[in-house]
């Protein structure tokens, strides 16, 4: 009987040591007589459990415990939580400016119908009209400006050429924009990019 009356004397303590230190285990102590070395010395060995609220921290000053041991309380209360940091040293870990190409829009630059073929033909003819001379004006006019509106029409539809692209980008952090750039782009959907200097790159 006094062996299992020994044995559980000794696993309350063991017990007690086990549940996490509170504010008032630690008034308990400096109320207790106990010296600030001791206290800390308790305070880094247990698993913290303490209310680091302003009025968890009066409750304590007002128990008699010194700047030092709230000082070491404060510094265990923010070392408990450091699981939960890992989300946000994740977040911080993303980078903004990578992406993923979601499509690619070819627009069509638009073209002045006529203009180029009209200008074409007025120059085409003045210049017939003065080669032609005086027999052949009106030939040399005709033929000009027949020449001259050939001429201007396949000006016209070079300078039709020259469309642009539109290119989608949903980047890591969420956030979607679109480029546009004058040459066929060298990527396709689904393409990883990185934004450099204002332009994509390949990733």
């Amino acid at each position: 009987m006094r062996k299992i009356l020994l044995s559980f004397l000794l696993a309350v303590p063991l017990a007690a040591l086990a549940a996490p230190m509170s504010n008032d285990d630690v008034i308990k102590m400096v109320k207790g007589g106990l010296n600030d070395a001791t206290v800390l010395q308790a305070i880094d060995a247990s698993e913290p459990g303490f209310d680091s609220s302003p009025d968890g921290l009066v409750k304590l000053k007002q128990g008699g415990v010194s700047d030092a041991v709230i000082q070491r309380i404060l510094s265990r209360k923010g070392a408990a939580p450091a699981a939960a940091s890992a989300p946000a040293a994740a977040a911080a870990s993303v980078c903004h400016e990578c992406g993923t190409v979601t499509g690619i829009r070819e627009i069509k630059k638009p073209r002045k119908v006529g203009a180029g073929t009209a200008a074409g033909a007025a120059i085409g003819g003045l210049l017939g009209y003065a080669v032609g001379g005086n027999k052949h004006r009106t030939a040399g006019t005709v033929v000009g400006a027949a020449g001259g509106a050939v001429a201007g029409n396949v000006i016209e539809n070079k300078a039709g050429e020259g469309n642009t692209y539109e290119i989608g980008v949903s980047f890591d952090d969420g956030t979607s924009r679109s480029f546009h750039q004058e040459s066929h782009p060298a990527w396709h959907q689904g393409s990883r990019v990185k934004l450099v200097n204002g332009a994509l790159a390949p990733l």
